[in-house]
């Protein structure tokens, strides 16, 4: 499984533009059939169609078929689809989505790429922060928690917080605009950063 989780980017239109272009720079690398977009990270339907709206207009997906995980029909079309999970706040919403439907867990367990941004990108470690509280994550990255908008919001403190709550030996950074890149079973060892931010990640001592 190959991860591109990005941190969003909270400033202004043209930051969100430019990383959309990040992103839509990595689909066009990896040439998928089929792109499967959950919009559950937020609520309520206006919201979650103005950001599909933004995705669509400004991702070029020319020649790759799109499937939005609201459709149980599009979920049953979906074949090894290339997942992309978007941005925003509602992460407890989007967890519980995914444990409800048995075929979108199938999907995303067993992807060959997934690109998770923002509140897409924490719930793949084994522990995410939703709300203050330390839950279960996707446990899809283990051993691990995520930050996203890290230096933007001055996260320091708290990812160093949450790894001691945890006990997990990896914390990863990610600042706004930027994303990291690498195979689920090289990790944390290889990695490669995209964009002009910084990302991290921090081991636990001792």
């Amino acid at each position: 499984m190959k991860l591109y989780l990005f941190g969003w980017a909270s400033v202004d239109n043209n930051h969100i533009i430019q990383q959309l272009k990040l992103i839509e720079k990595v689909i066009r690398e990896n040439n998928p059939k089929q792109v499967l977009y959950l919009p559950f990270a937020r609520s309520p339907e206006t919201e979650i169609a103005r950001w599909e709206d933004w995705f669509i207009k400004n991702v070029n997906l020319d020649g790759i078929e799109y499937l939005n995980a609201k459709s149980s029909k599009d979920i049953a079309k979906a074949k090894n689809p290339f997942i992309i999970i978007m941005w925003w706040w509602q992460t407890k919403n989007l967890l519980q989505k995914i444990h409800e439907s048995e075929t979108l867990q199938k999907l995303i367990y067993k992807a060959e790429y997934i690109i998770w941004e923002s509140a897409g990108a924490i719930v793949l470690a084994e522990f995410v922060r939703i709300e203050g509280n330390i839950i279960p994550g996707l446990w899809i990255i283990k051993n691990t928690i995520i930050e996203v908008h890290y230096t933007q919001r001055q996260r320091q403190s708290l990812l160093k917080k949450e790894m001691e709550e945890t006990g997990v030996h990896y914390g990863v950074w990610i600042d706004e605009i930027t994303g990291i890149e690498f195979e689920l079973k090289n990790f944390p060892q290889e990695y490669k950063k995209i964009g002009e931010g910084n990302i991290e990640i921090k081991q636990k001592v001792g």
